[in-house]
């Protein structure tokens, strides 16, 4: 017998991340995580999985580790963990477990907010941290000096700076390596550990979009300049053999949201491998099955002959591209078409490669499952884990079917519609339009947990990826000053079309709702229609002018995507502010926001709730203290459950 699926069913899953392979090669650790509700939190533990016996054994049972990596020599693995119950923010402890089990023995600990560790050898490791470049007398006070002075999911960092460091791991003596004033995005070591390319920023009063790439000398700290004199956003570096192989752009074509191409770094000099390449160098589908993936995988890739593909003569890079509504992992053979590498998941999240023999561990959807581990080798795809499978095997979900839309304008929109769960013929049923964030986002065909819920309840729920959205190339994606306009005209198109050829959609009960670029577009169409009854604006904006610097982008982003500032062609962005046309509203709306969103700031929906107020529009404003703009995908599992139960009771009422 199966089940509907029900909103604290979340609660049983388990998220894979963060795969590493031994540096023998011959086991692959990952981090498994899990909601814990008693605590409020998510218990995390680290697994290995032997690739020869094909077995997985569950290595800590703390559920408090963090980060982690092997040793030099690969018989150990080295953590950060909470077990010590110190969970001030201001130290990281480290641990030690030896691969073939036993207790884990204490390391060190050291008085910074680490963000991740990788053995040098058997005595030093590089650190990732975050320091203050000064401390303020008052603690009480809040001090800004510089622009931005926030970060969404670190709350107000004033000076802080991500850096990195050098530690004793038998003494835990810290040596810092990069400048105080220098911000680290990303680090890559070389093949011997002696160097590192460091894709950082140092700057005082406003951050600026471009940076630079530097060598660093390992042992000595000292750093070398590799791209000086160019104006350009580097995202990653790595060497290709001698040559030093980076992503970036200049943001001259589509701005901030442009897709990254291929460059070779010398002398101060950039070579594009990929100059008419158009792809996302990222996984851009959107979903809730999946958490504590590594954060610094965009624009990532590893330069290492991968022997996958058929006449592939290039030494990688292996990257993780986002094609339409899929996101696979590709390899770059010399063609400007990656070549794809995945065949058998719908949206690889988290993923590293194996040096020697280009073998690939990563996390990803498959069908209606969450995420798992797989490994990728000459023989093709090979799932790792099962830890949802059972769970899954109990319940009955509505499974995604895709559609083409003809939009009117020249493009073909992928669409898809979700029947309710207990679906019968010539029954009408409410129907929701759900909205993606982003803009520069995309969904797909695999398992999106809210949305299995609203089927679950008796809903159809429609969605589709209108322009502006990833995986389409630039001429879909740039929707720069057009906010509100084609966007607006693609989900109306699609909305169209299902009320006409869905005989089962009641259009007379229909809602929509979207968080982030969703919940703006769903504030927007609140102010274009009345066809919907009902709307739930999710973590969104109502006003482009006050966002350019109430948030942690906005700054750049405001000008950038809606053509002017505050001071300067004001109008643009406000032109495509809903709050200007807050008067127009009749449908009942619920607002869901955080209080530490810092991406979509809590006053957006502040803004727009009052003056819906003012006008007498039914609305109701939910905001989840402790919360930050990830709610829906990593929030603590009581406001993840307490966020699902009023979207659908906001629903249930007016649908």
């Amino acid at each position: 017998m199966t089940r509907h699926v029900e909103q604290q069913d979340f609660l049983k899953f388990h998220f894979p991340s963060n795969p590493s392979f031994s540096p023998g090669g011959g086991h692959i650790a990952f981090r498994v995580s899990r909601p814990d509700m008693e605590k409020n939190g998510y218990a995390s533990d680290l697994w290995v999985h032997d690739l020869k016996s094909g077995t997985n054994r569950q290595m800590t049972f703390s559920g408090a580790e963090k980060f982690f990596c092997w040793s030099a020599d690969g018989a150990s693995l080295i953590f950060a963990s909470e077990r010590s119950g110190k969970k001030d923010g201001k130290g990281t402890s480290f641990y030690s477990m030896a691969l073939e089990g036993g207790e884990a023995a204490p390391l060190f600990r050291i008085p910074l907010a680490a963000a991740s560790i990788r053995a040098l050898d058997e005595r030093r490791c590089l650190i990732t941290a975050a320091w203050e470049c000064e401390i303020p007398e008052n603690p009480d006070v809040l001090v800004f000096d510089q622009v931005p002075f926030m970060s969404n999911g670190k709350g107000y960092t004033g000076r802080r700076r991500v850096g990195l460091a050098v530690c004793d791991m038998l003494t835990g003596g810290v040596r810092l390596l990069t400048p105080p004033g220098m911000e680290v995005s990303r680090c890559v070591l070389n093949r011997e550990k002696s160097k590192a390319l460091v894709v950082a920023v140092e700057y005082a009063d406003v951050k600026p979009l471009n940076n630079a790439v530097h060598e660093m000398d390992l042992f000595t700290g000292a750093m070398k300049l590799l791209s000086g004199g160019l104006a350009f956003t580097f995202v990653h570096a790595a060497w290709l053999g001698d040559a030093v192989l980076v992503t970036g752009t200049d943001h001259k074509k589509t701005g901030v949201n442009e897709n990254l191409k291929f460059y070779f770094l010398e002398d101060g000099r950039l070579e594009c491998l990929t100059p008419d390449m158009d792809s996302s160098l990222t996984n851009a589908v959107t979903a809730d099955g999946h958490y504590g993936c590594s954060a610094d995988l965009a624009g990532a890739f590893f330069p290492y002959r991968s022997g996958l593909g058929a006449g592939a003569a290039f030494k990688g890079p292996i990257f993780c591209s986002t094609d339409v509504m899929k996101s696979r992992l590709c390899e770059l053979n010399g063609d400007e078409r990656p070549l794809q590498l995945t065949f058998r998941t719908s949206a690889v999240v988290d993923y590293c490669v194996e040096e020697k023999s280009g073998r690939a561990a990563f996390v990803a959807y498959e069908g209606l499952y969450p995420t798992e581990l797989y490994l990728l080798e000459p023989g093709g795809e090979k799932r790792l884990t099962s830890f949802n499978r059972p769970l899954f095997e109990e319940l009955r979900l509505s499974q995604p079917i895709h559609v083409t839309v003809d939009n009117g304008q020249g493009w073909k929109l992928d669409g898809w519609y979700m029947k309710p769960t207990d679906f019968r013929e010539r029954k009408k049923y409410p129907a929701v339009l759900h909205i993606h964030g982003g803009p520069k986002a995309a969904f797909g065909d695999l398992y999106h947990h809210e949305m299995q819920c609203w089927a679950a309840k008796g809903y159809a729920v429609l969605y589709c990826n209108p322009r502006g959205g990833d995986g389409r190339g630039s001429a879909f994606e740039d929707i720069r000053g057009r906010y509100g306009d084609i966007d607006y005209h693609d989900l109306t198109a699609f909305t169209d079309w299902c009320v006409r050829n869905l005989s089962f959609v009641d259009s007379a009960r229909l809602g929509v709702t979207g968080g982030s670029y969703g919940g703006y577009m769903t504030n927007w169409i609140v102010t274009r229609t009345h066809r919907f009854k009902a709307a739930v604006s999710q973590r969104g904006i109502s006003n482009w002018v006050s966002k350019f610097g109430c948030c942690d982008i906005g700054y750049y982003y405001v000008e950038d995507q809606h053509l002017g500032t505050p001071w300067k062609d004001a109008e643009k962005p406000w032109a495509e502010s809903p709050l200007k046309y807050a008067d127009r509203v009749k449908t009942p709306i619920l607002f869901i926001h955080s209080e530490d969103d810092f991406r979509c700031e809590l006053g957006q929906a502040f803004q727009m709730f009052t003056a819906l107020k003012v006008l007498g529009v039914e609305s109701r404003l939910c905001v989840f203290k402790g919360e930050n703009h990830e709610l829906s995908r990593s929030g603590r599992p009581r406001s993840r459950l307490a966020r699902l139960r009023e979207i659908q009771s906001w629903f249930d009422t007016h649908l």
